[in-house]
């Protein structure tokens, strides 16, 4: 059995906050909320260098750990810890280890230095990037803790990718992060049981940014190509809408066709 959420047109439903009473009505209400507990901390990781090697770019790669799960592809989409220091007197700007939570993002969407020195790592693996400045923030900076020409470095580990198979190269428009695309896909659990299928007789409408995975994965591909994605639990979240039938947090496997696509401008890349 599969959940068949197919629409001709999109609808976008709007959830509010409920609240809980509690006692008799002569009672005040009381608004029941359970904050979550953040993520802990963890550890960045600082082993011995097993390999160097120095990019024509300046980007210098020293492979901490070597993985031995899927090799991120150029252009890749990844799941992964970083840790971001100042070459010049190691100040720390950005750490996700810290904040005890992986990102999951497109490579496409970061500085040089990384769509540079990611590529070739595999999962399980880590990476310290000394990154020039034309291939961080150059001359600009970023914000007040990156100053103009800083030299960067990264501690990366790769804790997932998503895996992109080309199955048919399309040749119509090419899809960007920021489209309306309409689409006939089959998405499966791990165990290969379908739990959602949109045929080409009813495709499925999807919104910019409503779901991760078609984000991150429909980004390049053109019009009548089909793909097939291989997608991490990280990036399996769907909005409020839909949680209760697609499961959430669990790897899932989607096999897309790009009827058509509708690009709607400029995309701001962070």
């Amino acid at each position: 059995m599969f959940l068949n959420r197919c629409i001709v047109l999109p609808i976008i439903l709007v959830c509010g906050a409920m609240s809980v009473a509690i006692g008799s009505p002569a009672q005040p209400e009381i608004s029941m909320q359970i904050q979550p507990q953040p993520p802990a901390a963890i550890p960045v990781p600082n082993l011995p260098i097993v390999s160097t090697k120095t990019l024509e770019s300046g980007i210098i790669i020293e492979e901490m750990k070597i993985g031995d799960g899927y090799e991120v592809q150029p252009g890749g989409v990844v799941v992964a810890h970083y840790h971001g220091t100042l070459k010049d007197g190691g100040a720390e700007f950005d750490s996700s280890f810290k904040r005890g939570e992986p990102i999951a993002f497109p490579l496409a969407g970061v500085i040089a230095g990384w769509q540079e020195g990611v590529p070739g790592m595999k999962v399980g693996g880590i990476r310290r990037l000394t990154i020039p400045s034309a291939k961080g923030y150059g001359e600009r900076g970023a914000g007040t803790t990156i100053p103009p020409n800083a030299d960067l470095v990264f501690v990366i580990q790769l804790v997932d990718a998503m895996q992109i198979e080309d199955v048919v190269v399309g040749q119509g428009e090419e899809a960007t992060p920021n489209c309306v695309a309409v689409t006939a896909h089959v998405i499966k659990n791990s165990q290969g049981e379908e739990i959602e299928r949109c045929d080409a007789s009813k495709p499925y409408i999807w919104l910019p940014g409503e779901f991760q995975p078609i984000t991150f994965g429909l980004e390049g591909m053109k019009q009548g190509g089909k793909r097939r994605l291989v997608v991490p639990k990280e990036m399996n979240v769907s909005p409020p809408q839909l949680a209760d039938t697609r499961p959430q947090n669990v790897p899932i496997t989607i096999e897309v066709e790009l009827i058509s696509v509708r690009n709607l401008g400029q995309h701001t890349r962070r």
